[in-house]
């Protein structure tokens, strides 16, 4: 018997590049990703266990009861991503590079043993992967992470909610078809971009492959090469808010108070 499907947060967290990869950095990515998901859930004040996950191969499921506050998901528990990634890069070399699209959504979820379902779920998992919104992940070489909501999430949270304070401008539109024919709107957003970058014309038309690490680590070296006086832009923090919850261990401290060219929220989230 089906259990009955009740309020979810959805959240998917999807490794840009990784199919490309040799099966012994993919181990080591998984398990990164995995790593990264359990801090940032607790750093939003979250238990972990309490949050079933399910691994997708090049990506990882999160479900979070639907009563918990948006602000906690929106600010918390993607500043600690973005820290983290950022320890990543530091530490590891460019084979291990790691970039991941943060999808997030809420909904109806009917969870029997590992069997989870839900269009909102089908419905996230094709806006995180569709060509519309990897593509503008692609063209911002800077970025570590691209937050991507779906665009009743956009209205609700960032457009008329300003208390969590997204900036509405700092979110671009992306417009994509399901395999069921019906062309749906998500909103994508990157730390330390006041705007999306719009995607390559050819990944914008038609589904394609991501590029390869070594191709985005030759475009970042051009980007900096073109940027000499802003050599560390791209690598913008979220200041990690001061909320009570100590930082999981591991985490490099957050950047400075303020930076003119970071246009990420550093409001403190909602309790």
């Amino acid at each position: 018997m089906t259990r009955e499907a009740l309020p979810h947060w959805i959240v998917l967290l999807d490794i840009e590049d990784f199919g490309s990869r040799p099966d012994a950095v993919r181990s080591r990515l998984r398990e990164a990703m995995h790593s990264m998901a359990g801090s940032a859930l607790t750093h939003a004040g979250l238990d972990p266990d309490r949050c079933p996950r399910q691994d997708r191969g090049d990506g990882l499921l999160i479900l979070i009861p639907g009563s918990v506050s948006p602000g906690r998901l929106l600010q918390p528990f993607v500043s600690s991503l973005d820290i983290d990634l950022r320890t990543h890069l530091e530490t590891h070399n460019a084979s291990h590079r790691m970039r991941l699209r943060v999808g997030i959504s809420r909904g109806l979820v009917a969870v029997e043993g590992s069997q989870w379902t839900g269009g909102v779920v089908e419905n996230l998992a094709e806006l995180v992967e569709a060509a519309a919104v990897t593509g503008v992940f692609a063209r911002a070489i800077r970025a570590r992470l691209m937050l991507v909501v779906p665009d009743d999430l956009y209205g609700s949270l960032v457009v008329q909610d300003r208390s969590r304070g997204l900036d509405p401008a700092a979110f671009g539109p992306r417009d994509y078809v399901t395999k069921q024919g019906r062309t749906l709107r998500g909103w994508v957003t990157l730390p330390g971009y006041p705007r999306p970058p719009e995607p390559f014309p050819e990944e914008a038309a038609q589904d394609t492959d991501e590029p390869r690490v070594t191709d985005l680590v030759e475009a970042d070296h051009d980007d900096h090469d073109d940027h000499d006086d802003h050599d560390d832009h791209g690598t913008i923090l979220l200041e990690r808010p001061s909320d009570g919850v100590h930082a999981p261990s591991g985490h490099t401290p957050p950047g400075p108070e303020h930076d003119p060219d970071d246009d990420w929220p550093r409001q403190t989230p909602e309790r």
